[in-house]
């Protein structure tokens, strides 16, 4: 049965505005006040849906109004509704006026690449929030119009366009390659190897292991490993001289240019690739179109060297 077809979901739907204002003041006629009708009105529609379910919601007494375990049920998700709406509202006054986008990126991301770049979105025609967010945005729910995702793809249900393949390529303080730099030195575990906990376990394939199984060989069992929980900070730890971190495509190249780090043993391709998606209704703004330009130009920049 399809949710609409509900009689009893469809009352507790309208009601849930009521709910709402008498959970957060306890109060019939405070609600009453507030929604702008009668205490009665209130009253009748509060019995009336407690005669539908069964089950009492409100304990009243003359000084006090409590809700009942069933009421705080009912409230809280009414309360949970209404909150909704101001950023439902929000995104529809952005769907298709104004520059302004929200993009949703990793933290990594964010700091290793996008956010020395935000400057240049202008010369595109959008203007660009960053949300940092390491889980998966939410189309749904989170007042977001569009997000980088690094993965293999597809995104069903959402509009995906993609920017730019990946590879894996360790890097290195340029302080401890004078006399190393080779794919026996990565093997031989002189020194730490430095990983991204979340890349080892999202399926990207982001790791030492993948990164030593595709050249034919295995990790050096005898080299301490330390992880992070960010590629960022793996990143900065390799930067600072702790030992080899497993860099890749976009989050390595501004450190490379800049000789913050310093390429070794060769690169991996991999099957994962950064990818801009977004609702299928976004896809068609023109939002979204300068957006998709700006990304697109940054990618294609010279690759470091």
């Amino acid at each position: 049965m399809n949710n609409t077809d509900n009689p009893l979901l469809n009352r507790l739907t309208q009601a849930a505005p009521l709910l709402a204002v008498i959970g957060k003041e306890l109060s019939f006629t405070k609600a009453a006040e507030i929604l702008g009708i009668q205490q009665s009105a209130v009253s009748h529609r509060v019995r009336s849906l407690e005669e539908a379910l069964g089950l009492r919601l409100f304990d009243r007494t003359t000084r006090r109004l409590s809700p009942t375990p069933a009421g705080r049920i009912v409230c809280e998700a009414a309360a949970q509704a209404a909150a909704i709406w101001p950023q439902a509202l929000e995104r529809l006054s952005r769907l298709h006026t104004g520059s302004h986008v929200q993009l949703s990126v990793a933290s990594s991301l964010a700091m290793k690449w996008l956010i020395p770049l935000l400057n240049r979105s202008a010369e595109y025609g959008v203007e660009v929030a960053i949300n940092v967010q390491d889980e998966l945005s939410r189309f749904d729910h989170d007042a977001i119009d569009a997000a980088i995702r690094f993965g293999t793809g597809p995104y069903p249900g959402l509009h995906a366009v993609h920017l730019c393949h990946a590879q894996l390529q360790p890097v290195v303080s340029p302080h401890l390659t004078k006399h190393h730099g080779s794919l026996a030195w990565l093997a031989s575990g002189e020194l730490p190897l430095l990983s991204d906990r979340r890349g080892e376990r999202d399926g990207t394939d982001f790791s030492w292991q993948h990164y030593f199984a595709q050249q034919g060989m295995t990790a050096p069992e005898t080299s301490e490993q330390h992880r992070f929980d960010r590629a960022d900070l793996m990143l900065q730890a390799a930067i600072n001289g702790m030992g080899i971190g497993l860099g890749r495509t976009l989050l390595i190249e501004q450190d490379l240019d800049s000789g913050f780090l310093r390429k070794v043993g060769p690169a991996l391709a991999l099957k994962s690739s950064y990818w801009l998606v977004c609702t299928p209704g976004f896809a068609q703004t023109e939002r979204h179109a300068h957006l998709r330009r700006w990304l697109t130009a940054l990618v294609k920049q010279k690759p470091a060297r």
